[in-house]
């Protein structure tokens, strides 16, 4: 039983039937009832919100922790490694990253979402596309290798355009990757550690919902007391 049917039903227990219906009404009006009600309706509604950004946040912290394995395996070329297996990398990598931006920005766009997570997934999303292109010189390498970065940080792959750099320097092209790869992995591993972005908005979620939860048990046991008082009464 849930706060509002405790303090909406407490009151008619030991009552005769001619007097219940009178004395639900007072109940129904009772300041004390509806405010433990409206204050039980608003914890609820915090708490669901909270669940929602968490799991969100989760997904997130998945998405950034694939970019990185994704861009570890973009440094892991060697001269015998295959065209193929070289263009399979750098499609894997590519969508783990356009899947952890994507996620970072409906993280903050998520409805009820507090102003300080909200701009922490905001961050996460600039940063790792920044990562991706933080210079002229990179973003020329990315041309030649036929990857394009879109204006909302995704990437798109012209396989085409790959696959003729590949044939002219396939040298050239582990080595470009591989330079993008340390730089993707390196803010994925910034936003995973200790006191980055994603690591420090799950703590606070979960903090948030703990406290919440301990609120929500606090007011059930109030709300008991005073339907075991308004009963025996």
């Amino acid at each position: 039983m849930n706060i509002s049917q405790l303090t909406s039903s407490s009151t008619s227990g030991n009552l005769t039937n001619s007097g219940q219906t009178s004395t639900q009404a007072a109940s129904a009006t009772n300041p004390v009832s509806l405010a433990m009600q409206k204050a039980g309706a608003r914890l609820q509604a915090q708490l669901d919100t909270t669940s929602a950004q968490l799991s969100s946040f989760g997904k997130l912290k998945s998405a950034v922790s694939d970019v990185q394995l994704a861009a570890s395996a973009l440094g892991a070329f060697t001269a015998t490694t295959g065209t193929t297996d070289v263009k399979t990398a750098a499609a894997k990598f590519i969508a783990s990253f356009n899947a952890a931006v994507t996620t970072a920005r409906s993280t903050a766009a998520l409805s009820g979402t507090v102003s300080s997570e909200s701009s922490s997934a905001n961050r996460i999303s600039r940063d790792m596309a920044k990562s991706i292109a933080p210079n002229t010189a990179t973003m020329d390498a990315l041309r030649k290798l036929g990857v394009k970065q879109l204006s909302d940080g995704t990437l798109a792959l012209d396989s085409a355009k790959f696959d003729a750099a590949q044939k002219a320097d396939p040298a050239s092209v582990r080595t470009a990757l591989a330079k993008i790869g340390q730089q993707a992995e390196k803010a994925a591993a910034k936003e995973l550690a200790s006191g980055g972005d994603v690591t420090s908005s799950v703590a606070s979620l979960n903090q948030r919902s703990t406290s919440l939860k301990t609120q929500q048990s606090s007011m059930l046991a109030m709300a008991q007391k005073l339907a075991a008082y308004q009963f025996n009464y």
